[in-house]
Formats: structure tokens, C-alpha cells, sequence
């Protein structure tokens, strides 16, 4: 009798770790199937104090009226906004204002600005 009772215990031990292998590998599945494809892969940094700097810098800006000033800017925006969404796409990975990191990113300013200014 004992030696029945300790069969059937180990039965029941046996199914409940099969259960749970079964559970497993069911999860890793579907985990690994759904898993998003293109996640960043990285962090990059601009410098936006930077590229307001080489925006201003860039062409005599001095006689131009306040309104005309300030569609050049938002134009100017505009293009770098998508010259940063370009090169966060087309290279994997996030960017954010460098004032934010410590240190160890790849600075991507200049690239940007040169991008925005060429538009």
C-alpha cells in the first residue's frame, strides 16, 4: 500500500513538472513568434542648444523681420524633426537630447543639422 501511495505521489510530481515544461515552452512560443521585429537598437544623442546654435548661425539673419524669422525657424524645425526621425529609423535606435546622458552615446548633431540645413 505504502508502495502504491509513493507511485501515485510521483505520478502526481510527474505530471505537474510536464504541466509546467508544457506551459513553458507554450509561452517561449508564443513570446518569440509575437515579438516585435525592428526594436531599437541603441542610443544616440543631438545636442539641441547645438543645432538652435548652427540655425542661427547659418546666413545673415539680422535685417529679417520677426515673422519672417520665425517661419524660417519652424521650417527649419520641421526639417530637422524629420532629418532625426530619418536616422532614428533608418539606424535603429533612439535619440535624445544629450543634456539627458551621462555619457557613451553617439552624438548625432552635425548629422542632423547638415541633413535639415541641405533640405
Amino acid at each position: 500500500m505504502a508502495s502504491e501511495k509513493s507511485r501515485s505521489s510521483l505520478m502526481r510530481v510527474t505530471e505537474l513538472v510536464m504541466t509546467a515544461l508544457v506551459s513553458i515552452a507554450v509561452t517561449l512560443t508564443i513570446v518569440l513568434m509575437t515579438q516585435p521585429v525592428g526594436l531599437p537598437q541603441g542610443i544616440v544623442t543631438i545636442d539641441a542648444s547645438q543645432a538652435v546654435l548652427a540655425f542661427i548661425q547659418d546666413g545673415d539673419r539680422r535685417d529679417m523681420e520677426d515673422a519672417d524669422y520665425e517661419v524660417e525657424a519652424m521650417a527649419f524645425q520641421k526639417r530637422l524633426n524629420a532629418a532625426i526621425e530619418r536616422v532614428a529609423a533608418e539606424n535603429a535606435v533612439i535619440v535624445v537630447n544629450s543634456a539627458s546622458v551621462l555619457a557613451g552615446a553617439q552624438d548625432i548633431t552635425e548629422l542632423v543639422v547638415r541633413e535639415a540645413m541641405a533640405e
